[in-house]
């Protein structure tokens, strides 16, 4: 029993706490600093649909967005975006390509401002089951434009002719 209890703190540790997720207070004093990286996720579905979430937290809380999230230290763009797919969405993809850039030059956080840099990424779904983490309120397949959403996206993804 000792032994099943230590095997499953080792993988708890290993891979469902990332060491590289910061504290609220190292987020602010190392974001007030320099931009952010991230990646924003373009995830589709074999029926043509998008995968959009709907914020409970700071920027835009209520607004429809691209799932994304920080690009971690020593991680390669693909290997966040398959991560965070998986911890936002629930759904095990594999990345298509690279579609371009956006920037949020003033995004507020609470008191803070900060300067986003995002690769936007483009996924497929292999599988997994549709499932929103705590920082959206709700999920869903798209094959339109909800209200309200994230202006920056949701150019981005009428420019693209995505949606």
């Amino acid at each position: 029993m000792v032994l099943l209890l230590y095997c499953y703190l080792l993988f708890k540790t290993i891979f469902m706490q990332s060491p590289f997720r910061l504290s609220n207070e190292d987020f602010a004093y190392i974001y007030s600093k320099v931009p952010r990286f991230n990646v924003d996720l373009i995830i589709r579905t074999e029926d043509g649909g998008v995968v959009l979430v709907k914020r409970s937290i700071e920027p835009h809380i209520g607004s429809w967005h691209l799932p994304g999230g920080t690009l971690y230290k020593g991680e390669t763009i693909s290997d966040a975006a398959v991560r965070v797919a998986k911890a936002e969405t629930g759904f095990d993809t594999e990345v298509i390509e690279q579609l371009g850039c956006m920037e949020f030059p003033e995004e507020k956080r609470g008191d803070l401002l900060i300067h986003t840099i995002t690769v936007a990424v483009e996924l497929r779904v292999l599988g997994g089951e549709l499932t929103h983490d705590e920082n959206a309120k709700e999920i869903g397949i798209f094959k339109t434009l909800p209200s309200p959403g994230i202006k920056e996206h949701f150019a981005f993804l009428e420019e693209k002719k995505i949606l």
